[in-house]
Formats: C-alpha cells, sequence, structure tokens
C-alpha cells in the first residue's frame, strides 16, 4: 500500500486540479457547477500533493509515472467530453471514440510524465529546488502541446484562472503561460515548505516571501489593469452587435439540407429584430447558414438564399463552401471550406476568411498521406481545406443613427448611446478578426491577428457548441476565449450554434446577458416558427497592441530554453561543475 501512496497522490492532484477548470458533471447538470469560478482557488494548492510525492521520488522513471498518473486522472477529468464530441462531430463509432479518446489523454498525460522526469532529473543531478525546476519546465510541455502533431493546448493549466479578472490579466504580457507558470510556482513552494516542516528543516522563508509578492503584485497590478482598460473601452468609439443563437440540435445541423426552412425560421427572425433595434453588426455562428454556397459567391440576394434586405446591419454569415475538382482517377471530389462571410445589408459579399486551424477527424484526417487506413476510420468525412490567410473582415457604418432605442453599453461606465458617447462612424470602417471555432483555441493565430493590417477590432469567434453535448466543453471552451480577450486587449463577440453565446470584454469579463441554452430536442422544437435567442449589446473598438500581441510566446520560448539548458547542463561532467558553482557561491554570500 505504501507504494501506491505517490500514485494516489498525484491522481488526487489530477483530479483536483480539473476541478478548477468550468465543470460540468453529466448526467446530474446540465449548466456550469460554479459560474462564479470560486473552485479556481483550488489550483493553487491542487498539485502539492503530486510535487510532494514528485520530491520523494526515485529517479526519473519513477517521476514519469507519478506525471503519467496525475495527467491521465486530469485530462480524463477535463476532457471526457471528447468522445461525443467525435461522434456527434466526426462520425466516429461510439467505441472508436472512446478508444481515441484514450490514446488523446495518454498522450497528454505523456506530456506531465516528461514534465515531472525532466523535473527531477534537474533537481536531482544540478540541486536546484523544485520551485525554480518545475514552472519553466511545465510552461516548456504546455508549449510542446500546442503545436506537437497539429496540436491541442486545451485544459492548459492557465485556463484555470479565466474568471479571475485580476490573475488572467498577467495574459496580456505573458500569454496564458505565464499564468501557468505562477500556479506552478505557487504550489511548488508550498510544497516544498510541507516538506521542509515534515522533515524539520528551516522553511524556504525567501521563496515563500518572494511568491507571495510576486501573486500580490500580479493581482493588484490586475485589479489596477481592469479598471485601466474598462476606461479605455468606456471612452472608445462602439458599434452594436446582435449575437443570434439558433439553438438547434446537431443531428439536425448534419441534415441541414433537409431542414432548410426551419433552421432559417432561427435565423432570419432574430436578425431582422437586431436590425429594427439598431446593430450594427449581427454575428452567425460557425457555418449555421443551411445551404452549401461556392467559394466565390458574390451575392445572397436572391429568393433561393432565403436572407431578406436589411436596413442597416450587416451579417457575419457562417457558411460551408463546396467546389467540385476531379480527382486523380477523374472522380468528382468535393474541396470544402468553413467560411465566414461579412454581407451588406443589400446581400452583397463584402469579404470571407476561411477557418484557419481544422478540427482533426472532424474536418481532416491527419497522418492520411503516411497512413492510408486512417481515413477509412470516417469514411463519411468530406476534408476541409484550411484557410491560408488570416483576413480581417471590413465593413462600413451606417451613417442614419439607429432608429431603436438606446442601448446600454456592455462596458461598465460607458455612456448610453444618445448621450456622451463617441460617434460610432469617428474610426471609420469597422475591422473584424473572425477566427472560427477552433482557431481560438491557439494563441499565436489570436497573435499573427493583431500584428496584421489592417488592425482588428474586434474579435469574433462563431462556434458550433452542439457536438459538446451538455458537458464541460462548452464553459471550458468559453474561458479559453475568455483569455483571447485578454491578451489582445479586444472584446469578443462569441455566436454559438448551440451552447453559450456571449459577449466577452476587453478584460475578460462577461458582459451581462450571455446566452447559455445548450442543445435542444431534435425536432427543433414544438413550433418551428420559434424564434432563436438574441443578444445585443454595445462593444468598444479598441486598438494597439499589448505587450503580448507585440512580442508573442517570447516568455513560453524563453522558459523552454532555460528548462533546455538546465537539461543539457544536468550532463555529469557540466552537473558537477553547476554543483560545485553553486556551492562556492553560497559560500561567498555566507
Amino acid at each position: 500500500m505504501t507504494r501506491l501512496v505517490p500514485y494516489l497522490l498525484a491522481i488526487a492532484s489530477g483530479l483536483a486540479l480539473a476541478l478548477a477548470l468550468p465543470l460540468v458533471v453529466p448526467f446530474l447538470s446540465i449548466r456550469e457547477v460554479d459560474p462564479a469560478g470560486w473552485l479556481e482557488l483550488l489550483a493553487w494548492v491542487a498539485l502539492v500533493p503530486a510535487f510532494v510525492a514528485l520530491r520523494r521520488a526515485r529517479g526519473a522513471w519513477q517521476a514519469a509515472r507519478l506525471g503519467l498518473a496525475g495527467g491521465l486522472a486530469y485530462f480524463f477529468a477535463a476532457i471526457y467530453w471528447v468522445s461525443h464530441a467525435m461522434t456527434a462531430f466526426g462520425g466516429l463509432s461510439l467505441a472508436f471514440s472512446v478508444f481515441a479518446l484514450s490514446l488523446l489523454v495518454l498522450y497528454m498525460a505523456a506530456h506531465w510524465a516528461a514534465a515531472f522526469a525532466v523535473a527531477q532529473r534537474i533537481r536531482a543531478r544540478l540541486g536546484w529546488p523544485a520551485w525554480a525546476v518545475l514552472p519553466p519546465v511545465w510552461v516548456a510541455f504546455e508549449l510542446s502541446r500546442n503545436y506537437l502533431f497539429s496540436g491541442f493546448p486545451w485544459a492548459n493549466v492557465g485556463y484555470t484562472q479565466a474568471r479571475t479578472p485580476a490573475v488572467a490579466q498577467l495574459a496580456a504580457a505573458t500569454g496564458v503561460y505565464g499564468i501557468a507558470a505562477l500556479v506552478v510556482l505557487v504550489n511548488a513552494v508550498l510544497a516544498e515548505a510541507l516538506e521542509a516542516r515534515r522533515e524539520r528543516r528551516p522553511l524556504p522563508r525567501r521563496a515563500l516571501a518572494g511568491t507571495a509578492a510576486l501573486v500580490a503584485a500580479v493581482v493588484a497590478g490586475g485589479a489596477l489593469r481592469v479598471r485601466a482598460v474598462r476606461a479605455e473601452a468606456a471612452a472608445a468609439p462602439s458599434i452594436t452587435v446582435g449575437v443570434v443563437q439558433p439553438n438547434v440540435d446537431q443531428s439536425v445541423k448534419n441534415a441541414a439540407r433537409n431542414h432548410r426552412a426551419q433552421i432559417l425560421a432561427r435565423l432570419v427572425p432574430p436578425t431582422l429584430e437586431a436590425d429594427r433595434a439598431g446593430a450594427d453588426l449581427v454575428a452567425w455562428p460557425e457555418a449555421a447558414y443551411p445551404l452549401y454556397v461556392a467559394p466565390d459567391v458574390r451575392s445572397f440576394a436572391t429568393p433561393a438564399a432565403g436572407l431578406p434586405p436589411l436596413e442597416r446591419a450587416h451579417v457575419l454569415l457562417g457558411a460551408t463552401t463546396v467546389e467540385w475538382t476531379r480527382g486523380a482517377n477523374g472522380e468528382r471530389v468535393p474541396r470544402v471550406g468553413n467560411a465566414q462571410f461579412m454581407v451588406s445589408p443589400g446581400r452583397q459579399v463584402l469579404g470571407k476568411y476561411l477557418k484557419h486551424h481544422l478540427v482533426p477527424f472532424g474536418e481532416y484526417v491527419p497522418l492520411q498521406r503516411w497512413l492510408p487506413f486512417v481515413g477509412h476510420l470516417v469514411p463519411s468525412l468530406a476534408p476541409a481545406e484550411p484557410g491560408r490567410e488570416l483576413t480581417v473582415l471590413e465593413f462600413p457604418l451606417a451613417t442614419a443613427p439607429a432608429a431603436g432605442p438606446a442601448l446600454a453599453s456592455a462596458v461598465p461606465g460607458a455612456p448610453a448611446e444618445g448621450d456622451d458617447a463617441p460617434p460610432p462612424a469617428s474610426a471609420g470602417p469597422v475591422r473584424v478578426a473572425p477566427m472560427i471555432c477552433y482557431d481560438a483555441i491557439f494563441p499565436e493565430i489570436n497573435v499573427a491577428f493583431a500584428r496584421g493590417e489592417p488592425e482588428p477590432e474586434l474579435l469574433v469567434n462563431p462556434t458550433n457548441d452542439a457536438w459538446y453535448g451538455y458537458s464541460s466543453g462548452p464553459y471550458q471552451f468559453l474561458a479559453i476565449v475568455r483569455m483571447r480577450a485578454v491578451e489582445a486587449r479586444r472584446a469578443v463577440v462569441r455566436p454559438a450554434y448551440a451552447g453559450v453565446s456571449a459577449v466577452i470584454l476587453p478584460t475578460g469579463e462577461l458582459a451581462p446577458g450571455a446566452l447559455d441554452v445548450g442543445p435542444v430536442d431534435p425536432d427543433l422544437a414544438p413550433d418551428p416558427q420559434e424564434p432563436a435567442r438574441l443578444l445585443l449589446a454595445r462593444v468598444p473598438r479598441l486598438r494597439g497592441r499589448t505587450l503580448y500581441t507585440t512580442v508573442g510566446d517570447l516568455f513560453a520560448w524563453a522558459s523552454a530554453l532555460v528548462a533546455a539548458a538546465a537539461l543539457a547542463a544536468t550532463h555529469p561532467a557540466l552537473a558537477r561543475r553547476v554543483r560545485r558553482e553553486g556551492r562556492d557561491g553560497r559560500s561567498a554570500a555566507a
């Protein structure tokens, strides 16, 4: 039993850390258990048991096994919903989706195993304290998850703090990786203090005091930044945005052409309502339009398109594009794209953005060129073409004032329309960066948009959360997107096909009125003409870069470089020199 204790400690850490992420318990609830985010506090102590066990590990191999145990517990608890997503979205069988989930969790847990092993080797060979080793090593392996095998950076430890604005502001400087490093540092210092107390050694008082001061500085600085960004957003030009959530079940969406009238009945009426209320932009979810369109479509102003003209609102319309080509044997092969079109009130297409980062087994089959048999696992999948450019979409504002009632700003402290608000057209055409669904989980796409020309003033994250079902998935995704808002200092408009639609402020806070509805029955509703949900909000148009969008993942890559250099220094000859210099330095200081 004694041999199992370290592994039980690691498993307990993994489960406790998963509780700090947004959580829905299947079969018990269909809503987030802790929307206020109080469980986020668990993240600051959750890893202590695992780090205590790591300190007692005998060698790198035992450390790796501890990391694997903790990682398996964490990722199974965090991303259990992936099997449902693969079944609903990718068309995989239940058995294969569970198998694929297990492989994915094993792959992600392997990063924990590697981090524990590397940290143990550095600590043992160089004599460095765990609190100095673990943060850069942890960040290095979080960074590797972002890129390796096309990347899947979900459940980064930093996202546990997305609902705590004062802490989340650190992402404007370091990205989510800086928050992960801070959380790991606190856990490592606490673990070191517990072990020192157990072994009746002096407490690491300097480490404790320094870490406490660092956390206090981050929280205080974050609180001040929240106030400053709120004030800046309140003084900025703004636009009125309508967010449409049709709440259509995934099984209906998969047969959208057979339900064209019903789906349009859930999209068009709220769009007209938003237009009458004075919306400048109406955002539709990912691939919401129920018909396939040509990649070079120029207009939706035909009776068959089903879209009425609007008075002033532009529509950011999500649709699937299809172009037929000839394969190697002369067969017809579809080229599919996941697009967002900027459509004028007169239904003319002003611009198009293609989804940049596609979903493995949902929109393309990975490794098919080298492993052709993999394609047979999802025979019904027509692979999509990724976008090659990060296109910022623009639209002009109507010059006439809106006819609807004045709408309060989503930003606290901002004047209502018609008061002392800045004139909406004072900043010229509105520039929108549409990160479609999966695009938004990759922070480097956010950085690339911010550095591009023209500079976006607003982020939009059209998504389809229906394929998550009633699970933690939609709420975890919302937490990720909240961090994108902080990183770029931009408001984010998030229309979801079903799940969680929201307007996110540049501070990462949610504007009032987020739609939290979830999937509905496959028959759409007893009355197919029942309108979908609509969220109206005034959002600020901000410009300028943050430190993070200026330097990108400099902090993460620097951490990885430190970890790599420390690992290289564990070579026996170098390790002896490092330990000797460390002892000499301490003697001189004494």
